[in-house]
């Protein structure tokens, strides 16, 4: 993006309007929470942006998703992809980039929308950046699998803009919001990665604190 010519403190602020951030290189955070929100979108609904499909129910459907799980988590994606360029994976790999990378943000980092194009065709692009894509997308459909494996299922879940900070919940990734003043509480500014539960175990979700 800055190789592009991005101004990078509009976007963060476009993205999370209003926030003063502790230091220059905090507003990472901004992007990491755009990110965040739209590849977590959906994750406890099964079919998880994908295509709507008849699933079984009970421990048929946790096995289905443990398959899935297990099918995947051992190969490369862009292999994946190639053997079932059908799958539900590879449906959930091409909504996820069509809905996080704008068409006007391709045109400014690639001079043009060739990956888009073949990705809305159902191809697969050649290039380090959608392969970076991939990986990390196989990263989150693979949790959503192995969440919808258990019993009870993993529920994902974000602290709200101006929650009180609780070390139950939350990680803070801007501690200088503790020091800033002795006489009032850190408040959550936005949610930069979502947490989770699974039964009465909490992983945290990392917050961004003003």
């Amino acid at each position: 993006m800055e190789s592009a010519d991005w101004d990078l403190d509009a976007a963060a602020g476009s993205i999370e309007p209003g926030i003063s951030f502790w230091q220059p290189n905090h507003i990472c955070f901004a992007f990491e929470s755009f990110v965040c929100r739209q590849m977590f979108d959906g994750f406890n609904h099964p079919h998880f942006s994908t295509r709507i499909e008849s699933l079984p129910e009970g421990d048929k459907r946790r096995r289905l998703f443990f398959d899935r799980f297990m099918e995947l988590k051992s190969v490369r994606p862009v292999d994946y992809l190639a053997w079932k360029p059908k799958s539900t994976f590879a449906a959930f790999c091409r909504n996820k980039y069509l809905r996080l990378i704008h068409p006007k943000m391709e045109a400014s980092l690639f001079g043009n929308l060739d990956q888009r194009n073949l990705v809305s065709s159902g191809e697969l692009p050649e290039t380090p950046f959608f392969l970076a894509f991939i990986e990390m997308a196989k990263r989150i459909w693979l949790l959503h699998c192995l969440a919808l494996s258990f019993d009870p299922e993993v529920s994902i879940f974000q602290a709200s803009k101006g929650n009180r900070f609780s070390e139950v919940y939350m990680e803070s990734l801007s501690d200088e919001a503790f020091f800033s003043s002795l006489e009032s509480e850190p408040r959550v500014a936005f949610t930069a990665v979502p947490g989770f539960k699974i039964g009465r175990t909490v992983v945290q979700c990392q917050v961004y604190l003003c």
